[in-house]
């Protein structure tokens, strides 16, 4: 664990998002490149493949770029809004399910995709992380954040709704998630010392909502004894897993534009 991260409560995020935390507190001025860049791979066996694109190059580049904006894409299958392409970027971040797309001026300058693969390292299996960088086509635009400014609210109902349902969902999102349930292409990180205490709730809040209904969803139905029920479940734990998919990105991009302005 790095010195900055010593003392702080560990949450689980994408890969990206951690990324993007720390690539925001270094655009604010808060540490310098080679800091943040060590930070970006978050706390735990996983590290720099040697291959890919050099985090401290990447972060030192950003600015060189005319306002350059940061954004998160969480995409899955039928969902790839906040993709430009081309279409070697559009496979790779549907796989890895996530993405940051950097914008100069508005236009799509590249995207950035994390690749993770299991490797062996003293006798211990650990993560090597390759950031994949793909230029944007020429003018690419980037249209406006999906986001309706609502997420949160968003987010919150669903979680009500499903608090007073009948189904019974293991969903606890006030406490960590445990290890077994985080997959690869996230990493825990501690938060960057200068977020609103809010944002840094919401933050938890969504991504572990997230990574909650992601192993429910894969685990399926065995809790359920009849069709019906088994549907009803499905449904709450898809509207809360894209609840909470549109909070997360929505949050990070808050915290991206009012760290780089």
């Amino acid at each position: 664990m790095s010195e900055a991260a010593a003392g702080r409560e560990l949450i689980a995020l994408p890969r990206a998002a951690v990324l993007m935390l720390w690539t925001s507190a270094y655009l604010r001025g808060d540490l310098g490149p080679d800091d943040a860049a060590q930070m970006s791979f978050g706390v735990g066996r996983s590290g720099p493949s040697g291959e890919g694109e050099d985090l401290y190059e990447w972060m030192s580049g950003l600015r060189r770029l005319p306002l350059a904006q940061l954004r998160l894409v969480l995409p899955a299958p039928g969902r790839l809004a906040g993709l430009v392409g081309p279409p070697a970027a559009i496979g790779p971040a549907l796989e890895a399910e996530q993405a940051i797309v950097v914008t100069a001026a508005g236009i799509a300058d590249h995207t950035l995709i994390p690749i993770t693969t299991p490797v062996e390292h003293e006798g211990r299996p650990v993560s090597a992380v390759t950031w994949v960088k793909v230029p944007a086509p020429v003018g690419a635009q980037v249209p406006p954040t999906a986001s309706s400014g609502s997420a949160r609210e968003e987010l919150l109902h669903a979680l009500r709704r499903t608090a007073g349902g009948s189904v019974d969902l293991d969903l606890v999102p006030e406490e960590p998630v445990e290890t077994a349930r985080i997959p690869d292409t996230w990493t825990s990180t501690a938060l960057p010392r200068h977020l609103e205490p809010s944002a840094a709730h919401l933050l938890v809040l969504t991504a572990r909502t997230l990574l909650l209904t992601r192993a429910e969803i894969e685990e399926g139905h065995g809790h359920t004894v009849h069709l019906a029920e088994a549907l009803t479940r499905r449904g709450l734990l898809d509207e809360l897993h894209d609840a909470a998919r549109g909070a997360l990105v929505e949050t990070l991009e808050r915290i991206a534009a009012a760290e780089t302005g």
